[in-house]
């Protein structure tokens, strides 16, 4: 069976999870890692990890036995026993470790979001034209199984036209990044750009793209922005509320949620329903449940997996696609600077189509 040879830049929440699901695939391989602290890339794995718990070892050590050692990622890509590479670094990296990787001949599954500005989207997309390689954005939601049954609801007209879209992603300051890059606006954007553009990114998928944005913010003192609420209308009169941000309480727990209204009822999920989507229909005292199981990282790295390994394009996860997801943020970030309702444009439109 023909396997797929991974090397993981970035051994953080992140690159921990995806490295403990490629380990799992039968078709893949880890044969290198990279990080700048030596402890992680020996795989002393016992610091806090983030919000989700993507891998747990009682010990806290996970043994690297003949997987490669890295202190720079220049080393991994170079790396001749690497087919692929899975980014899990700062945003303000995803480019320029992207780039040069696939110009190197590797794949890239890169972490969300795909770079810190548009421009470093585009020199990406360059890059894995001119290489011929494939490249993916590890946009989690649109393999989240509550999520797919949504969507799927939508798509089929159970809920009949959509009238609105409301998403919820809130949580704690994320205090445990390496450097703590995650709290420096110019490194991560901020919670709109790291944690927001996952919502963003889904109601794009779900719906298209919108006409305008109106947004309002909670800016931070290293450019970024914490807290945002940002309002999309759609050409068909359909429109979406979306809330993210962080919260200096470290109380405050994780949380995320989805509902969209339509003109016959009405599906929702949030994390306290566990795997159960529902099903609200008019004229019915009781909602339908929609069972949703799996790993969405699981099946993110499975389908890239697939696609390389079958010379198939990465057609559900479009690079053009996460590209918009990041342009979108930047327009919700001008509104919150101007106080206007933003255009969405024709160009960014024609982008995203094609």
């Amino acid at each position: 069976m023909a396997k797929l040879r991974f090397g993981v830049c970035g051994l953080g929440c992140m690159g921990r999870g995806h490295f403990a699901r490629l380990q799992k695939h039968p078709q893949a391989e880890v044969v290198a890692v990279c990080d700048t602290d030596e402890g992680r890339r020996n795989g002393d794995w016992n610091d806090e990890l983030g919000n989700l718990d993507l891998i747990t070892t009682e010990s806290g050590r996970v043994p690297l036995d003949g997987i490669a050692s890295y202190a720079k990622t220049d080393d991994l890509i170079a790396d001749a026993n690497v087919d692929a590479v899975m980014i899990a670094l700062p945003t303000i990296l995803h480019a320029e470790v992207a780039a040069a990787a696939m110009e190197a001949g590797k794949h890239v599954l890169c972490e969300k979001p795909m770079a810190y500005r548009v421009g470093d989207c585009d020199r990406m997309m360059r890059a894995a034209e001119t290489s011929g390689r494939t490249l993916m954005i590890a946009q989690c939601l649109r393999f989240w199984p509550e999520y797919e049954a949504i969507k799927r609801c939508v798509d089929e007209g159970r809920i009949g036209r959509v009238q609105y879209l409301a998403m919820r992603r809130l949580g704690s300051t994320p205090t445990y990044s390496a450097g703590g890059w995650l709290l420096d606006g110019r490194q991560s954007g901020g919670a709109i750009l790291d944690l927001h553009v996952h919502d963003i990114d889904f109601a794009q998928h779900l719906l298209g793209l919108p006409t305008t944005i109106h947004a309002h913010g909670t800016p931070t003192e290293t450019d970024g922005i914490d807290h945002v609420i940002a309002a999309y209308g759609y050409a068909d009169q359909s429109y979406a509320l979306i809330e993210g941000g962080w919260f200096e309480a470290a109380s405050w727990p994780f949380q995320m949620s989805i509902a969209v209204h339509g003109d016959k009822g009405s599906v929702e999920w949030g994390m306290t329903e566990g795997n159960k989507v529902l099903l609200h229909m008019r004229g019915s005292d009781k909602p339908e449940v929609v069972e949703a199981r799996g790993d969405a990282y699981e099946r993110e790295v499975d389908y890239f997996i697939r696609c390389v390994l079958g010379g198939e394009s990465v057609d559900r996860c479009l690079p053009q696609s996460t590209r918009t997801s990041v342009a979108l943020a930047w327009l919700e970030r001008r509104s919150i600077e101007t106080g206007r309702v933003i255009p969405v444009s024709e160009r960014l439109r024609e982008v995203w189509s094609e």
